[in-house]
């Protein structure tokens, strides 16, 4: 495909921008009301902040290799896997200036803060895109919970346009803080018919995506041992959420440790329950990466049971199922936060 129709879906950045407004949006002469820059990252001289997103905590794979679509889908042979606190900005340059010069000043700025550029890439180079939803690079930076209509007409929406042109993208990294920050730059070709699409043309969009390193603040409750057999009992299994890992790994993170204890308090209790140990993903990168995941992740779990807790290991079974069996939809973060679970099935 040519670049000037590299396909780009933050023509929509969320569900929430609605309805067609009674005048032409306008370019905006200063940040839309209550947003401003994080610490710690500059923006572009002149440019305006028309969107921001804070999510305290998230897992983020930051593509790092081409695109490919293939068989209705887009997927990265590499991702760079971060998970902590993301925030995501857009902004719209003055008139007149070229991706590569935004690019280059981001660059040069995040180096001085400690950031490598670990890929680049610009035009075809980036990899396919076929259409607006979920089938180019930029699909893949952001959950799709960010796809919505190509024809809103908030400043966002207009600055992002359905086809693009000059488009780059790089990825940062700092090893020292293990920060990450992901940079999207366009210029609109196409936007919707109530924006001054003029003005926005002349612009240079800029997508900042950052995540940086955080504890994850602890809202699971733990089951008890009596709380767990009930529910073996009523259901045949019981998802624990309490059982932690770093993303895309399987260790298991210490602040599992109570969820453990209640396991291995069950199994004691009752000497003839024997248990399947299901691993379970979201929907996020390729299932036969999370198939593996899942199942040693499912194996971890058996391993310290019967370690550290005197299992046996001929009662627990330890399988991986991926997202074959979610009990969300993966469209929400919040979906993919309830999908992500080891379940005990009683065997």
């Amino acid at each position: 495909m040519h670049a000037a129709r590299h396909v780009f879906f933050v023509a929509a950045l969320l569900g929430a921008f609605a309805g067609a407004a009674q005048a032409d949006t306008s370019v905006p002469k200063q940040d839309l009301k209550g947003l401003g820059d994080p610490a710690g990252l500059k923006r572009f001289a002149g440019a305006v902040l028309v969107y921001r997103d804070d999510v305290a905590y998230d897992e983020v794979r930051l593509p790092v290799g081409k695109a490919v679509y293939k068989d209705d889908k887009v997927a990265a042979a590499r991702t760079l896997d971060r998970a902590g606190q993301r925030t995501a900005l857009q902004y719209l340059t003055p008139p007149d200036r070229s991706a590569l010069e935004v690019l280059r000043n981001y660059q040069q700025e995040q180096k001085g803060a400690g950031f490598e550029t670990v890929f680049e890439c610009a035009g075809e180079a980036c990899g396919d895109s076929r259409d607006i939803d979920k089938t180019s690079l930029s699909a893949l930076v952001l959950p799709d919970t960010w796809w919505s209509k190509a024809g809103d007409n908030t400043p966002a929406a207009c600055g992002a346009g359905h086809f693009v042109s000059d488009f780059r993208y790089a990825v940062l990294d700092n090893k020292a803080s293990g920060a990450a920050i992901a940079l999207m730059v366009w210029k609109p070709g196409d936007v919707s018919v109530y924006c001054e699409e003029k003005e926005f043309k002349k612009r240079i969009s800029v997508l900042v995506v950052k995540v940086e390193p955080k504890a994850r603040e602890q809202k699971m409750e733990t089951l008890s041992a009596s709380e767990l057999g009930k529910s073996l009992d009523a259901n045949g299994k019981v998802a624990v959420y309490g059982i932690l890992f770093d993303t895309a790994k399987a260790d298991i993170k210490p602040e599992s440790k109570a969820s453990l204890e209640q396991i291995g308090a069950l199994l004691k209790q009752q000497a003839a329950l024997k248990l399947h140990v299901v691993g379970h993903t979201d929907n996020a990168g390729a299932l036969p990466a999370n198939l593996d995941l899942s199942k040693r992740r499912a194996d971890a779990v058996s391993a310290v049971l019967a370690k550290d807790y005197g299992i046996a290991r001929d009662r627990l079974t330890a399988n991986g199922v991926a997202s074959l069996a979610p009990v969300a939809s993966n469209a929400s973060e919040a979906g993919k936060a309830k999908n992500r679970r080891v379940e005990l099935v009683l065997q």
